[in-house]
């Protein structure tokens, strides 16, 4: 692509952003005065998705430091931009931390009063504690990306001493921030239901937050690819590994799923199973078969063929399918568990916020893209990542 046609696309997508920061945040005007505790739900909803599209980022990242390899190496600079939305959806994340009561049952004195089980889980689940896992969360995150950001400087060659030592801290760093982002999926979305708990619950966040990113990248990545006058082997060989990546993804991400589901539903616990009647019952019933086809079946299918992993567009398409399907499934997760008795229906609004939310993210991620660089020598295996 040309550097008028890539200005003239950066433009184009940062009007598209504005044009959903405007639209979207009348909507979600008109939302909150007519119904304020549902805005900090679709609040949510809307942060854990593009928040959840940094953090996988940030893993992935971390995964391609520890592994290597050349699947990474197309994407890097998407992923790197991407994780460095990170501190801004830390601010944007500043009105659920300060205001939990308008999302959390345990986060009202009078409830846990009245309530032996929130009374039990009142040493973890305070309005304190939770500020504080949040901040260390955080911290934690910011410290990896400055990390990588020292990794961009220094640019170690493969097999040197700093290459070794960053592959060793990414690990360590992968390993840490996937325990961080198990608990604060324990914090902001599974107590939601504190009555409700699961051992699994952070891997599913885990995976679904990686495809999430995975998808992202494949997108811009393929796109970007389509649009080469000519598209080299090299290229061709990336996006089909990247394709392999997200199929494997895809299959986890399933398989952690229904593993939940199968325990569950067969143990037959009343405290256990109503979190699935909550979310099978009416018109969820729909939106639950949705995300089984988009977030799995579908996917599954079309990327088991090797035409479909080697064309950008259809790559493309297959990652677009993905990005809709877990949006659907973040709604499908969070908006039961606080429906409290009102019609099972997507409320609009989640749509309105997320638009707004993600018209910011996606202007910072333009922003920042142009200074992740990365410069590869095809077959040498030498990547110098700016």
């Amino acid at each position: 692509m040309t550097p008028r046609r890539s200005r003239q696309g950066a433009a184009l997508t940062l009007v598209i952003a504005l044009a959903a920061i405007i639209a979207g945040g009348f909507f979600a005007w008109r939302g909150y005065n007519e119904a304020p505790e549902q805005f900090y739900y679709s609040y949510l909803v809307a942060w854990l998705y593009w928040g959840g599209l940094s953090l996988g980022s940030l893993c992935l990242v971390l995964l391609h430091n520890l592994t290597g390899g050349k699947w990474g190496d197309l994407i890097r600079p998407i992923l790197r931009a991407a994780a460095w939305v990170l501190p801004l959806m830390g601010l944007l994340l500043l009105p659920i931390l300060l205001q939990p009561e308008k999302l959390y049952e345990w986060a009202h004195p009078s409830h846990v009063e009245h309530d032996p089980v929130l009374q039990h889980k009142a040493a973890y689940l305070n309005v304190g504690f939770f500020q504080i896992r949040a901040a260390i969360y955080f911290a934690l995150w910011i410290a990896l990306l400055l990390m990588l950001s020292w990794q961009a400087r220094v640019s170690p060659f493969p097999n040197t001493a700093a290459d070794r030592r960053f592959r060793r801290l990414s690990g360590q760093g992968l390993a840490l921030s996937g325990i961080a982002i198990t608990f604060a999926s324990i914090d902001w979305v599974m107590s939601l239901e504190p009555h409700w708990f699961s051992t699994i619950f952070g891997v599913i966040w885990f995976g679904a937050w990686g495809l999430n990113a995975l998808a992202f990248a494949n997108l811009v990545a393929a796109w970007t690819a389509r649009r080469m006058p000519v598209l080299d082997e090299y290229h061709v060989d990336s996006l089909h590994d990247l394709g392999k990546l997200m199929l494997g993804f895809t299959m986890f991400w399933a398989y952690v799923a229904f593993s939940q589901f199968l325990i569950i539903w067969y143990g037959n616990l009343p405290e256990e199973v109503v979190y699935y009647l909550r979310r099978i019952e009416g018109s969820w019933q729909g939106v639950a078969l949705a995300m089984a086809l988009l977030h799995f079946i579908l996917p599954f299918v079309l990327l088991l063929s090797v035409r479909w992993k080697r064309d950008p567009a259809r790559l493309a398409a297959v990652s677009l399918i993905l990005l809709a399907a877990e949006w659907i499934a973040v709604v499908w997760q969070v908006e039961p568990a606080v429906m409290h008795g009102r019609p099972s229906l997507v409320p609009w609004l989640d749509i309105a916020i997320t638009a707004v939310m993600g018209g910011v993210w996606w202007i910072a991620f333009m922003i920042l893209l142009p200074r992740m660089s990365v410069r590869v020598t095809a077959g040498s295996g030498e990547v110098r990542h700016g």
